[in-house]
């Protein structure tokens, strides 16, 4: 009896705040599933009682120094935020929202509030709380009619219950303790670090977790970035251009599949001209821009078993080696809170870290693609001394429609063909053509700058993208196991070279290795390797195995999608 009441004490000394702590995770647990994305019933019904209990033994010793209200508010407050952020952007508390929240300035608080205080989630959310913390009052006041008895069966089976919850939630502390104490968020994927996310408290902290982390890791890999040893270069091609692509399906494009809608008109004449020259078999590592970025531009490879922040990022290493390397992007800008900036930019919105791989780059993004190339200073500085021009593009991001001012609106659904979605998947295919269409015009009006030049370009795409190709479904998925369709259309990546015609005239050799090796199987992240390549550097992190133009390149090396999954076992087997 003496266990009993011990245990017994947080929940009896604040019974209405285990009660409301009970009903809000329920009323958040129906609202996801209502909206879309509710997780498992089971587990969200009865994971929370052992947080609900911790919150209640931490208010009661906060009673005691007559500050239980600060509980009271901190819970008010978490759980309304999860309820209005399920219905403000359709999801639960993740690494966005709570690293939207803190990078968040005071400015941008109270234009947010402003906002929000006109989408009706907001006021929806704060009556739903409203409602049930008097419920939990009124709910507390019937175990005044209880029987001694019964309450003590209440008791019992209510210590058994939090103590049923314990056995799965205190391993989940364990691994968050983990997370705030890892060196590098990629971590927090492995299973070792992910808690199960059935709670609202594990949730949060989890996010939090994540923002802690990232900062701390972009720091070291900026004194890394900054102690980039100094490079040789022979200059071999003075002007190299990278274009990096957004979420572009070779499956979309005739440069690759002739079935298609012409969305490449000016690349195709490239192609027919002997200047451009498709990859047929490329693959990206990941359907993530940001994890897409940070294997490719860092020098770490798999092969290494130490941090990938103790390894340099290759525009570093081409500053180092006497290039001029300019960066002109459309998707992430310095400092900026917004989430799909802070997630997707990493490496590219720390101003320490961005000084240590720039000459230049644009302050400011713009509503589509072509505009950014006017942000540019005079281009005849490009030719003045050896450079890397680094063009980040928004491409065929979804929202597709958006990707394209109205006179490229060139095809409709009318002209489109799928056997899934009907006509709302053709609506989609269409902008999406549209959206390839824009970024052919895009992608030419780069080359014209530098094509009467001594240049070399490579054009990749950060990840495909499906689009209707064998399901009702567009965009990027979160897929828990691999399967061939999904890496198809997710993994596989349009690649080209774009050569000059006084590139073709004075770099033979590398003309010929371009041409031969266009059907070799290549991981886009192991670019890095043949852009020093071009750049006739010289230093320790170049591996010719994994440079595609090189002799020594070994085509058998080991090509890792996603969570770490043969891509090509996989699609043989």
């Amino acid at each position: 009896m003496k266990i009993l009441n011990i245990l017994s004490y947080p929940i009896r000394s604040t019974g209405n705040l285990f009660s409301f702590c009970i009903l809000m995770e329920l009323v958040i647990l129906t609202t996801c599933h209502v909206v879309g994305v509710g997780g498992d019933i089971f587990l969200g019904i009865l994971m929370p009682i052992f947080d609900c209990y911790v919150i209640c033994l931490l208010a009661s010793l906060f009673r005691k120094v007559k500050l239980g209200w600060i509980i009271w508010t901190v819970a008010i407050l978490v759980f309304t935020g999860e309820l209005f952020t399920i219905l403000f952007y359709n999801s639960t508390y993740n690494i966005r929202v709570i690293q939207l929240v803190m990078e968040t300035t005071p400015g941008e608080s109270k234009e947010f509030l402003a906002s929000a205080s006109g989408h009706p989630g907001l006021w929806i959310s704060v009556v739903i709380t409203g409602i049930t913390a008097y419920l939990s009052y009124l709910l507390n006041r019937t175990r005044n009619r209880f029987t001694e008895r019964a309450l003590k069966i209440l008791n019992w089976t209510g210590i058994a219950l939090i103590l049923w919850s314990s056995t799965r939630e205190i391993p989940a502390y364990i691994k968050l303790g983990r997370c705030f104490a890892a060196k590098e968020y990629r971590l927090l994927a492995e299973k070792k670090y992910m808690p199960h996310l059935s709670t609202t408290a594990i949730r949060l902290l989890q996010g939090v977790a994540f923002n802690i982390v990232q900062p701390r890791e972009l720091n070291a890999l900026t004194v890394t970035a900054q102690n980039t040893p100094s490079a040789n270069s022979t200059h071999e091609c003075p002007l190299i251009v990278l274009i990096i692509g957004e979420s572009f399906s070779k499956y979309h494009t005739p440069l690759y599949n002739p079935e298609v809608p012409p969305v490449n008109p000016r690349l195709q004449q490239l192609k027919d001209e002997g200047h451009l020259v498709p990859y047929t078999d490329v693959v990206t590592t990941s359907n993530l821009t940001s994890n897409v970025m940070r294997n490719m531009f860092s020098m770490w490879d798999e092969d290494y078993t130490d941090n990938w922040t103790e390894h340099t990022l290759f525009p570093a290493i081409f500053r180092k080696a006497g290039f001029s390397v300019w960066y002109l992007t459309n998707q992430f800008a310095l400092n900026s809170s917004d989430v799909w900036n802070c997630i997707g930019g990493t490496i590219f919105n720390k101003p320490e870290l961005s000084e240590c791989l720039f000459d230049w780059r644009n302050q400011n993004l713009m509503q589509y693609d072509a505009e950014i190339l006017d942000l540019m200073p005079d281009t005849s500085q490009l030719f003045e001394r050896p450079t890397l021009l680094i063009v980040h593009l928004m491409g065929q991001h979804v929202d597709y429609k958006e990707r394209y001012p109205e006179e490229f609106e060139y095809f409709d659904a009318d002209q489109m063909e799928t056997g899934f979605g009907g006509a709302k998947a053709k609506k989609i295919l269409a902008e999406y053509a549209n959206a390839t269409l824009y970024n052919d015009y895009v992608v030419d009006r780069i080359w014209n700058l530098v094509k009467e030049h001594d240049a070399v370009g490579i054009y990749l795409s950060d990840h495909g993208e499906e689009v209707y190709d064998w399901r009702d479904f567009h965009e990027r998925t979160d897929e828990i196991q691999m399967t061939k369709e999904v890496a198809k259309y997710q993994f596989e990546t349009p690649f080209f070279f774009l050569m000059s015609d006084k590139f073709i005239q004075n770099h033979a050799d590398l003309t010929q290795s371009i041409l031969h090796s266009s059907d070799k199987p290549l991981l886009n992240s192991n670019i890095k390797h043949t852009l020093l390549r071009l750049g006739g550097i010289d230093c320790k992190d170049y591996k010719p195995s994994l440079d595609i133009l090189s002799d020594k390149y070994d085509s058998r090396t080991k090509r890792l999608i996603g969570d770490h999954v043969d891509y090509d076992y996989l699609m043989q087997n």
